[in-house]
């Protein structure tokens, strides 16, 4: 086992009541915060009160017109190897392209492709908040996997680095209102 650099698009975040209470932060700082620190466009997000947590839900749309284009586009890019065909990312769309929508976390949850499925081990993200006396809440990621890096990484000092990736993401694939929603992290 190890730890792996990923690269995954959020699809629900969640935060608790309690800790939005706790640290007395509202719904609207936490979402004004996302889009600031951790560059979220949150256009693309819904947000809904749920019985124990506020989850922000990226919207159908989004995700229906623009993720199979970006993927077309962001494969190729991330997975250079010709040996293994790029880690199966080529099956990974020709699965979505015959699929419908409806299906397609479906067919991630069956982690049968290496190149699109939920990964169990997304990333916790600490939001500080930009008021008095800095709160902090605990945002939870559910995250499809888009990418694993080859070989295990060290994590010590890598938040700089995966912050600037995610801006090189949104700019090389600009073109993708989705790409404004894609979160690099630490993964098994």
């Amino acid at each position: 086992m190890g730890q792996y650099l990923a690269i995954g698009l959020p699809y629900q975040i969640f935060v608790t009541p309690e800790e939005t209470r706790k640290q007395n932060v509202s719904l609207e700082e936490v979402r004004a915060e996302m889009e600031r620190t951790l560059y979220y466009e949150m256009s693309l997000f819904e947000s809904e009160e749920r019985e124990n947590c506020y989850a922000f839900t990226l919207k159908n749309e989004p995700l229906k017109e623009g993720l199979l284009p970006f993927l077309e586009s962001f494969y190729p890019k991330i997975y250079t190897r010709e040996t293994e065909d790029g880690n199966g990312y080529k099956e990974a769309l020709e699965t979505l392209r015959s699929t419908p929508f409806e299906q397609w976390f479906d067919f991630a949850r069956e982690k049968s492709n290496y190149a699109f499925q939920i990964d169990d081990y997304c990333t916790l993200q600490y939001l500080r908040i930009q008021k008095d006396f800095r709160p902090v809440v605990r945002l939870r990621l559910d995250c499809l996997l888009l990418y694993i890096g080859d070989g295990k990484i060290i994590t010590e000092g890598i938040g700089d680095f995966t912050r600037f990736f995610k801006l090189c993401i949104r700019e090389a694939f600009s073109e993708h209102p989705i790409a404004r929603a894609v979160e690099i992290f630490v993964t098994g």
